[in-house]
């Protein structure tokens, strides 16, 4: 059977129509994949029915890498419309173990490069055009109108740099898993995302460090160097320096706040 995967792809954008949360985003899911099951038992009702009620159950995922589980899916969709009655029950196993895993699996990565990755640096990308085009200060923009372009220009930019991936993904994903096999976890270990979301995280490090460097710069260019400046600034970087060390020792970040806060308090009461 011939895939319209755009179709496919378009309706995935309402994957979380009716979240409820008792089976999350199965209504969802099934309004993704319903033309397909229509067309598969177009013949058969019963077994169009028992297929509704099959996608029906508890499915959750990230919205964006849900496609690695629903093109996988409808693959196994197809096995189980082609297979004879003796063999149902473990074919509809097979779909269940599938839907699990694979939603399991790409709800972990896609939180992990999407939610906790990407968009907070298409933030980061925000803040640094903002800066590149001096919005802060309103500096070389002629007109009310040169300003207000450049802000939606860099809210633009910002966006694309989340969207255009996301997008790539969502149909890339559905390709990829219905093309691919239990040995490349239906499509899901094509990629390296472990490399993919540290490369993003150490691009974003680095940006923030410079973007912070450049701030100092800014702010206390042609100033004197006086110790209260000093002091505040060394409190600053150690703050910085200290929120790392204690998330790679494991220690809650709360403790580091209250000591800072406490800290700052017998500064400010000192000076």
């Amino acid at each position: 059977m011939k895939i319209n995967f755009f179709k496919i792809f378009l309706r995935t954008f309402l994957l979380q129509i009716f979240w409820n949360y008792r089976k999350m985003q199965n209504i969802g899911r099934l309004f993704v994949v319903m033309p397909i099951l229509r067309n598969l038992y177009k013949d058969n009702p019963d077994m169009l029915k028992r297929a509704i009620s099959r996608n029906l159950d508890a499915f959750n995922s990230n919205p964006v890498m849900a496609s690695y589980s629903i093109g996988a899916m409808i693959k196994q969709e197809e096995k189980i419309a082609k297979t004879e009655q003796v063999r149902l029950l473990g074919e509809e196993r097979e779909w269940r173990v599938i839907s699990v895993s694979t939603a399991n699996a790409a709800a972990s990565l896609g939180d992990r490069l999407f939610w906790a990755t990407l968009k907070p640096f298409s933030l980061l990308f925000l803040i640094i055009t903002l800066y590149a085009t001096q919005i802060y200060t309103l500096k070389n923009l002629d007109t009310p109108a040169d300003r207000i372009a450049a802000a939606i220009g860099a809210v633009v930019l910002s966006l694309l740099v989340y969207n255009i991936p996301a997008l790539l993904v969502r149909y890339k994903g559905l390709k990829d898993s219905y093309d691919g096999t239990e040995d490349s976890f239906y499509g899901l270990i094509k990629l390296n995302w472990n490399r993919i979301i540290y490369t993003l995280k150490t691009t974003g490090q680095i940006l923030t460090f410079a973007l912070f460097v450049y701030s100092l710069y800014i702010n206390f260019a042609g100033e004197d160097l006086s110790a209260d400046l000093l002091t505040r600034t060394a409190l600053l970087v150690s703050f910085l320096v200290l929120s790392v060390w204690t998330r790679k020792l494991n220690i809650p970040n709360i403790y580091l706040y209250i000591a800072a806060t406490f800290i700052f308090c017998v500064a400010s009461f000192i000076s």
